[in-house]
């Protein structure tokens, strides 16, 4: 079994560059995503090369910030201020009302991708901001992306959750089931044959669930979804202009949960193999 351990956001704040950075070197992330406008960036890129081990994809974003693309262009996406909506909730009504342009989308998406091959980042696969690729219409499109631009790995963010299970985790799997559902799959690029990490979050980032549902599904690929942060005295805070997040309550939790919590020595008794999406072999899911 191969597990890719994604840090999404990279790029947001410094407290993800420190998280990442910390636990690629203690050998328990292998693989970041990144928000190409984020504020964090140009410290961010510098971990290609401080971390050659470390996997980087991009983190596509309809949803937080100022886009890449110039906002006249993209009139569906932004507001007033030409910055995207900030809001989830909010951009899904208009998606699912019909006023968010599919080409339009497909711009700001594509330029976010050019943006880093522009600076250089190897990137070894796609996955987006609120799993929003997810939506109706938009994995295709993801798959599109990934073709054109020579990426061979896109994340399909389904995870499996009991019936039985009555959670705020269950509602967020359940959800991208159905977007999931209403979209067209494709054999190239490869998705991995499942994710783990949307159901239990923050302090439920525990090897023992994580033990336990491996065991029962039997993956090939996995990818561990994971939102860490390390935060120092003088930071500051999130950038006002993406919005309101909840993801800064989640980063010492899961910090802490894979710094202190055993994976290494799980991945060892369960033969697992971390590695980052650019060292597997899209065609046979083995490593290259």
């Amino acid at each position: 079994m191969l597990v890719v351990i994604n840090v999404d956001d990279l790029g947001l704040h410094p407290a993800v560059r420190r998280a990442v950075e910390k636990l690629n070197n203690y050998g328990v992330v292998t693989s970041s995503t990144i928000l190409a406008n984020g504020p964090d960036l140009g410290e961010a890129l510098q971990l290609q090369d401080r971390c050659p081990e470390l996997g980087l994809g991009v983190h596509m974003n309809l949803l937080r910030g100022r886009p890449i693309s110039n906002p006249q262009h993209i009139g569906s996406l932004v507001d007033e201020d030409g910055l995207l909506h900030g809001n989830y909730s909010k951009l899904l009504m208009r998606y699912l009302s019909g006023r968010v342009s599919l080409k339009e989308v497909e711009k700001e998406w594509s330029a976010q991708i050019e943006y880093l091959l522009d600076h250089k980042v190897r990137l070894t696969h796609l996955d987006s901001e609120k799993h929003i690729h997810a939506w109706p219409g938009l994995f295709s499109l993801a798959g599109r992306l990934a073709r054109k631009y020579g990426i061979g790995w896109v994340r399909k963010p389904f995870e499996h959750t009991p019936a039985a299970r009555l959670d705020k985790g269950m509602l967020r799997t359940r959800f991208l089931q159905l977007c999931l559902a209403g979209n067209r799959f494709f054999d190239t690029p490869a998705t991995a044959d499942s994710v783990w990490g949307i159901g239990d979050q923050g302090e439920n980032l525990e090897p023992a669930l994580f033990e336990k549902y491996v065991r029962k599904y039997k993956p090939k690929v996995i990818e561990i979804v994971c939102h860490p942060g390390l935060k120092e005295p003088g930071d500051g805070p999130l950038p006002a202009e993406f919005g309101p997040m909840r993801v800064e309550a989640q980063w010492k939790a899961e910090s802490d949960a894979l710094l202190e919590r055993g994976w290494t020595d799980l991945f060892r008794k369960i033969g697992a193999t971390p590695v980052n999406y650019g060292r597997i072999d899209p065609r046979t899911g083995d490593i290259k």
